[in-house]
């Protein structure tokens, strides 16, 4: 693999609708975070299920901004339109 190509997985994340991203990451990061907050930091379920929803919805922005990001930077390289 060159250098400059990227793992099969991340150009396939990276062109799917960003719907799509916003719905798997945010129910991935719920779903660990939730694990985390119980399991980890004792927190009961319901207030674990609280945190985990409230630091989700950050989480989710940041994974995806960042892919949307990089997206657009990686098709600029390429001499593609980004939109």
């Amino acid at each position: 693999m060159l250098l400059n190509q990227r793992p099969s997985f991340i150009v396939w994340w990276e062109d799917l609708h960003v719907g799509v991203q916003i719905a798997a990451t945010f129910l991935v990061a719920l779903i660990l975070l939730w694990v985390a907050h119980v399991a980890l930091l004792n927190q009961p379920v319901g207030r674990g299920l609280i945190y985990a929803v409230f630091w989700a919805v950050p989480v989710t922005v940041v994974v995806v901004g960042g892919t949307r990001t990089e997206r657009a930077r990686r098709l600029r390289s390429e001499g593609r339109d980004p939109s």
